[in-house]
């Protein structure tokens, strides 16, 4: 639930370092979920809903994140940056992948491309199945 909260920009906070204010939570641009998807598991009775116009974007590397992530979403208001269409392993190299690309202004095709081609790396399933596990966008 903390996760669909930030995405609809709830739990507004900000880190503060000697280099500055670093928003997080609900204030962050990019939100990730890194790990098991429980909700192949469970199901949510209600969903976070959107609290204003911030866009924020979400990558979710978990199996089958589309699916089970898309109703929830939704709900925010936050737009899918990159997630999953099947199973797989989430590990840092791939949120890596993502990162970079996010940092230097790439749009969703390209981080997704970056995405399967880190994954492809490490698990060698074949550049074109790496690319089909991974979306952008609804």
């Amino acid at each position: 639930m903390d996760f669909f909260d930030y995405a609809a920009g709830k739990q507004q906070t900000k880190l503060i370092d000697r280099e500055g204010e670093v928003p997080i939570g609900g204030n962050a641009d990019l939100l990730v979920y890194v790990g098991h998807d429980g909700l192949m598991d469970f199901s949510l009775d209600t969903y976070s809903e959107g609290r204003n116009d911030k866009l924020r974007e979400a990558i979710m590397l978990c199996c089958i994140s589309k699916r089970f992530f898309a109703a929830p979403l939704r709900s925010t208001g936050a737009k899918p940056l990159l997630w999953t269409t099947g199973l797989m392993a989430p590990e840092a190299y791939i949120l890596k992948a993502a990162l970079d690309g996010w940092l230097v202004g790439e749009n969703g095709e390209q981080i997704r491309r970056r995405a399967a081609a880190a994954y492809h790396q490490y698990q060698r399933c074949g550049l074109n199945a790496a690319h089909n596990l991974f979306a952008s966008g609804w």
